[in-house]
């Protein structure tokens, strides 16, 4: 259970961060601040969605190899 809940929260924040860095990107301006927390938070995305991606898939298939068996 306690990996349901680590796995839900690294899509959130990397979705909420995806978020912020589309709002920046199309509102912050051309500040050199805007445009680092614009590449920080598009990177932070980019990992917390990933490893979300492969925990998920490490979950699904395990829950296929015990279905099958």
């Amino acid at each position: 259970m306690h990996f349901e809940k680590k796995k839900e929260g690294m899509f959130i924040i990397g979705m909420f961060s995806l978020l912020v860095a589309i709002l920046l990107g199309r509102f912050g301006g051309e500040y050199a601040l805007a445009n680092f927390l614009e590449g920080l938070f598009t990177g932070l995305s980019i990992v917390m969605n990933l490893c979300f991606l492969v925990r998920f898939g490490k979950e699904r298939r395990k829950n296929d190899i015990i279905s099958q068996n």
